[in-house]
């Protein structure tokens, strides 16, 4: 009986996220509440100097019960765990060969962790609810690259789940092991006390615990040291880094604490915003740059900076999105058709009224100039631009 009522349980929880993550734009920022329920996502994000928000709040509040009751959430909240639990079953029992590994997911919660104090939390985008989330994002795809982009990470954990078993949840996920890491915690603050009773059992205690200590000393360490090696290759990159979307914090850090998980793909009515395919190398795979093919940045919108639940985006109001710099136009003369058939298509659609023809003495005729001082980046002459693929105007990141 208690089976069925936890069944229920998680059925109705499992329903209640696939409501969240449905398109329903009158509640636009309930995908971004619900991955901020992980308590891994809001203790890294927070460590990392993210805002607290409503969701994170919900995040607090489920790693306090998490340091009673073990693996609470897993057991009855998480909608990836029923999937996986659920995947898993159908398949014929087999040997458990993973049984001896080490618990992988303990580590990279503690190398994110460590990160996050730097800056730079390094596999925040591990986490499930983040990878359910980013393949409600199919919808929104504009090819078949995105679309498989989006759906690649919970398609993994089916595969692994077919092929593994439980292996995920109890050897690699980091929200369990952020649960689990927790729990230790409230345990041993609950029996110190009795650990120390017997002269036996504190030596075997001590001796556990000098060696955990010495492993959590070794990841924390390693997560220090990494995060500040790809902040270093963060910075190297910026001027070759792709665009942004607005309120995008320093790439160094906005390839950290971006978690991939396809809340501003879904928010932009647009549709610019698409996952990185490696222009920003491997630190920035997946992670969200802007594309003016047919669309530009809508100067009345705002969305994309209103559903991050990182921090990676920062939240902005309408006029501040409208302040903030993508990039900055400029006019190839070799491509443009101005002095051929005096086009000025780019002109017009400027909302910021950047872009004038100019006279340039050097070359002693006139061209379209853009005004460094009015352009932000929103790709309005870009998408309009007729000179096909290879765009005569084009918005390029700006040095930071």
């Amino acid at each position: 009986m208690m089976n069925k009522r936890l069944l229920y349980v998680r059925m109705g929880c499992f329903l209640l996220a696939t409501l969240l993550l449905l398109p329903f734009p009158f509640w636009i920022d309930s995908s971004r509440i619900f991955v901020q329920a992980s308590s891994f996502i809001t203790l890294c994000t927070i460590l990392s100097g993210g805002t607290i928000w409503v969701g994170s709040i919900l995040g607090l509040v489920f790693a306090v019960i998490s340091l009673a009751r073990k693996r609470w959430f897993c057991r009855y909240i998480c909608p990836v765990g029923l999937l996986l639990d659920t995947v898993s079953g159908m398949k014929l029992p087999s040997k458990i060969w993973w049984k001896g590994c080490p618990p992988l997911g303990k580590y990279i919660t503690l190398l994110t962790a460590a990160g996050a104090i730097v800056g730079y939390p390094l596999f925040l985008w591990m986490d499930p609810l983040a990878f359910l989330n980013n393949a409600f994002s199919v919808y929104k795809a504009t090819d078949i690259l995105s679309g498989i982009i989006s759906l690649s990470g919970i398609v993994l954990l089916i595969l692994i789940a077919l092929t593994s078993g439980d292996l995920w949840c109890a050897r690699i996920c980091p929200l369990g092991a952020t649960q689990d890491l927790l729990e230790n915690a409230g345990s041993f603050c609950r029996n110190c006390s009795k650990l120390l009773k017997k002269e036996s059992k504190e030596k075997a205690s001590q001796g556990y615990a000098l060696a955990a200590t010495r492993r959590t000393f070794i990841a924390l360490a390693a997560g220090i040291g990494l995060s500040l090696w790809a902040q270093k290759t963060g910075q190297a990159r910026s001027k070759d880094a792709p665009l942004r979307p607005p309120g995008a914090i320093k790439e160094d850090e906005f390839t950290g604490l971006c978690m991939r998980c396809g809340n501003c793909i879904r928010a932009c009515p647009s549709r610019i915003i698409h996952p990185d395919t490696g222009q920003a190398g491997i630190l920035g795979l997946l992670a969200p740059v802007v594309r003016y093919e047919k669309e530009y940045c809508n100067e009345k919108c705002n969305a994309c900076t209103t559903v991050c639940p990182s921090g990676a985006l920062q939240r902005l109001n309408l006029e501040q999105k409208n302040r903030y710099v993508i990039g900055k136009a400029s006019v190839d003369t070799a491509l443009c058709l101005w002095g051929v058939s005096e086009c000025h298509a780019c002109i017009q659609p400027c909302p910021y009224e950047a872009i004038k023809v100019r006279w340039y003495e050097e070359a002693y005729e006139s061209f379209p100039g853009v005004d460094p001082l009015k352009c932000n980046g929103c790709g309005a002459c870009e998408a309009v631009c007729p000179t096909g693929d290879l765009k005569a105007i084009k918005v390029r990141k700006k040095s930071e």
